[in-house]
């Protein structure tokens, strides 16, 4: 991604306050009280939704959505974690992923349903069943992991995004993290221009509603 180096949108944003702060005073000065009301009131109409955090992606998992009935429960724990991750979320993901394949193997040396590397499964294993076990082989176990990886990713992104040194949706910065590693992400200032990152975050996007039970948004 192209862009303003870190922190570089953070100073941009002081100098626009800084003008209007001077424009707003001249405004004032020359009497113009309302017309520089209005003004204020436009820019804060407009800054506020974009500072506030937009809803998750997702939601609760709908009774019909395709997923294998072992790994619901599963997948509604790990989607509960952490505000942004939701379990919907974690389907898109499994099912581009491995198809919710349990023993699958990619070329790159990614394992389980939720093809973690073996590297990064040493620092996020978990035994999510309890059985004394942490296994990237267990469903319970590695969706588990899923989930509390997205949740580090979508915390790095947005404390990233409140210190200017990344911009987007949080969401699809976990998602372009999980894949790339956020090392990447931080990098380009967003998500890397990198084909199957971008390839990546889009299909989970675009799958994601297909699991979400709208009744409960």
């Amino acid at each position: 991604m192209t862009g303003l180096p870190h922190g570089g949108w953070t100073v941009v944003a002081l100098a626009a306050g800084l003008l209007l702060a001077l424009w707003l005073r001249r405004l004032v000065a020359a009497g113009l009280l309302a017309a520089a009301l209005a003004v204020a009131l436009a820019v804060v109409a407009g800054l506020v939704p974009a500072l506030l955090p937009g809803p998750p992606a997702g939601g609760p998992l709908a009774p019909g959505a395709p997923v294998p009935a072992a790994y619901r429960p599963w997948i509604t724990r790990a989607g509960s974690l952490c505000p942004e991750i939701t379990p919907a979320l974690l389907a898109a993901q499994l099912s581009q992923e491995s198809g919710f394949n349990p023993r699958a193997v990619s070329v790159a040396g990614a394992q389980g349903i939720a093809q973690f590397m073996p590297s990064t499964w040493r620092t996020w294993a978990t035994d999510g069943d309890g059985d004394g076990v942490a296994s990237v082989w267990n469903p319970a176990d590695a969706i588990t992991a899923q989930g509390r990886f997205m949740c580090h990713l979508a915390a790095a992104a947005r404390e990233q995004q409140a210190a200017g040194r990344v911009r987007g949706d949080v969401t699809a910065l976990a998602l372009a993290g999980y894949n790339a590693g956020f090392a990447r992400v931080q990098g380009a200032g967003g998500i890397p221009a990198i084909a199957e990152t971008r390839a990546y975050v889009s299909r989970i996007t675009a799958l994601t509603p297909s699991y979400t039970d709208p009744a409960r948004l």
